[in-house]
């Protein structure tokens, strides 16, 4: 009876779904049982609703600040370059934007500079480490993607800081990042996830 109701299961939901787009979904249904599994179980709310956090913010978790991405520097200074404080120490490609005319539309991270501290083989300090950067939507709004709360370095730009914080913002140009910031080199990574970023 159990293998009967697993084909019958799969057969159901592969009418509606492919492959990857059931995984995503099995995978996010498993976070929230593991991460969540009262709200998950007990409230009517989807699996992302169950582990949506938003960076500890109010916001529901369908607003900008909450979407993974962290904001454009021009959304926060008004000006498209990473703003003082900051550099650039990453970047990644989306291919054919309809933004450059079909060209390739560049992303540039600008990481918080960590001040004198050290962060040992990670290349990422302590949030206490920068000043002026606590992990929020930009300019306080839900309608804005959030600043300060992703700890992570692509590697391809600033090499010669050993150490720099969480993304401040991000840069978005149409020349290629190694023009646009002669730090960074012409190692490539791609995510079309973010083709219609504006």
């Amino acid at each position: 009876m159990s293998r009967w109701l697993v084909a019958q299961s799969a057969r159901f939901l592969s009418q509606r779904t492919d492959r990857r787009g059931f995984l995503r979904s099995m995978a996010m249904a498993g976070s929230a049982l593991f991460t969540a599994p009262l709200t998950f179980g007990l409230r009517p709310v989807s699996a992302f609703q169950a582990v949506c956090s938003c960076s500890g913010s109010s916001c529901s978790c369908s607003a900008l600040c909450c979407d993974g991405y962290t904001e454009f520097c021009c959304t926060i200074t008004g000006s498209n370059t990473c703003p003082p404080g900051t550099r650039a120490a990453g970047w990644w490609k989306v291919d054919g934007s309809g933004f450059c005319g079909g060209a390739n539309r560049y992303y540039l991270d600008c990481n918080a500079d960590c001040g004198g501290c050290g962060c040992g083989s990670s290349g990422i300090c302590s949030s206490s480490c920068v000043t002026d950067c606590s992990c929020g939507c930009a300019n306080g709004s839900c309608n804005n993607r959030k600043s300060c709360c992703t700890r992570f370095r692509y590697g391809q730009c600033g090499n010669d800081v050993a150490c720099l914080g969480a993304i401040v913002c991000r840069v978005v140009t149409c020349t290629p990042p190694w023009v646009f910031d002669p730090t960074c080199s012409t190692t490539s990574a791609t995510d079309n996830n973010t083709r219609f970023h504006d």
